[in-house]
């Protein structure tokens, strides 16, 4: 268990100690720290449009071997689920997070700090280009959609190796440094602010994410079971050991072997889950949907921003739509997507998209909860309202894939 929360708990360790003594630690060793940050911070940025570009086109291209109406049905529940979901967070948040105490006039309280802001040593002069994001978001969904609906095996396993090069670039390389990653602009903050300031009264807003994240899981197995309280006593009842297992790993690919067997006992049909819940796995993220919009909420106010309007946040679930095909498996993938969209379009500044990684992979375990359980659930509405249909009685003859 501790090596499952590994991550967690030297985030949780560095916050503490950087706020007991890093006043005391030497500027030029803060500006290190905050230097490395702000490398791997642009090196991300940079290799962006080759990591959205790979899981997009890998993802969809995996579609190849199925139906081509469950493609369109799976994608279009998947963007109708995450489409409502990030605006239940982010009423949520705009309804809830005042009355906690989340709002832009609590900065004032804050005496500004008299010292020179910390500064990196240096930055490398990455070539930058224009809209390259959103080039890369349309190329992988265009390339991928063409391999899905025209089955091309090849296109599909040059997809797979793509993205089983970058996962790996990622899991070996980036994840294990994202402490260092994060320690950077902790210390950033410490010394231009106060990191303890920063940081007191997040249980309120913490506390706001999981009570809307259950109540959205049980709406998801009362819709899916139909009302049927029996159902829905059963089917949470097969999910809950995938649910412990969830908030160990942090991961929904992980977790995956146990979603399948529970999702199984659940609709009593071997092959529509095999086919929904891989393919939902790293797209399908009620609870990151409803803690992200929650989380840049508490960190604009805090930082003594207004919330964004709805009109912004309009604009931002667009980019977040798309966004969500290119995701990473791994603890804080979906920050890594979303640090250059923030950061070029919605004014988070460093130390900001710092603490709200912070506070993501904090909350991880519950977030990975909510998506596990809801991707379930999913899996039995599907069943619910096309399980007879022939497409998807030919599935039971296709032998499960390794």
């Amino acid at each position: 268990m501790t090596k499952d929360f590994g991550l967690i708990i030297k985030l949780g360790l560095s916050i503490v100690l950087i706020m007991l003594v890093g006043d005391y630690v030497p500027e030029n060793i803060q500006r290190a720290f905050f230097t490395v940050s702000i490398f791997m911070k642009e090196t991300l940025v940079f290799c962006m449009p080759l990591i959205v570009f790979g899981f997009i086109f890998a993802c969809l291209s995996a579609f190849q071997q199925r139906a081509p109406i469950l493609i369109v049905m799976i994608l279009a529940f998947v963007v109708i689920s995450n489409f409502a979901f990030i605006h239940v967070g982010y009423f949520a948040g705009d309804i809830f997070l005042p009355f906690l105490g989340y709002h832009a006039d609590n900065i004032v309280t804050n005496a500004p700090s008299l010292l020179p802001k910390l500064e990196p040593f240096f930055s490398l002069p990455y070539p930058r280009f224009k809209n390259s994001t959103e080039i890369a978001l349309l190329l992988g969904t265009v390339v991928g959609l063409y391999g899905a609906f025209f089955g091309n095996a090849r296109l599909a396993s040059w997809g797979n190796i793509l993205k089983n090069k970058i996962q790996l670039g990622l899991t070996k390389i980036f994840i294990p440094m994202v402490p260092l990653y994060v320690i950077g602009f902790l210390f950033k903050i410490q010394h231009d602010e106060s990191l303890f300031d920063m940081f007191a009264g997040y249980g309120p807003m913490i506390g706001l994410i999981v009570v809307v994240q259950t109540l959205s899981i049980l709406f998801f197995f009362i819709k899916a079971n139909m009302g049927n309280v029996e159902n829905i006593k059963t089917s949470l009842k097969n999910f809950f050991p995938t649910g412990l297992v969830a908030l160990s790993t942090m991961s929904s690919v992980a977790t995956m072997p146990l979603t399948l067997e529970a999702a199984e006992k659940s609709t009593n049909n071997k092959a529509l889950p095999q086919a929904i819940i891989p393919a939902t796995a790293n797209i399908h993220h009620v609870g990151d949907s409803i803690g992200i919009p929650i989380l840049m909420a508490a960190v604009l106010a805090i930082n003594g921003f207004e919330a964004m309007s709805y009109g912004t946040f309009l604009i931002f679930s667009m980019y977040y739509m798309v966004a969500k095909f290119g995701v990473a498996s791994v603890p804080g993938g979906e920050m890594l997507v979303l640090t250059p969209i923030l950061g070029e379009y919605f004014g988070f500044t460093g130390p900001m998209i710092g603490l709200l990684t912070t506070l993501y992979i904090l909350i991880d375990p519950f977030i990975t909860v909510a998506n596990v359980l809801c991707n379930g659930a999913l899996a039995i509405f599907m069943d619910k309202i096309c399980g007879r249909m022939k497409t998807f009685q030919a599935l039971e003859e296709v032998p499960a894939e390794a």
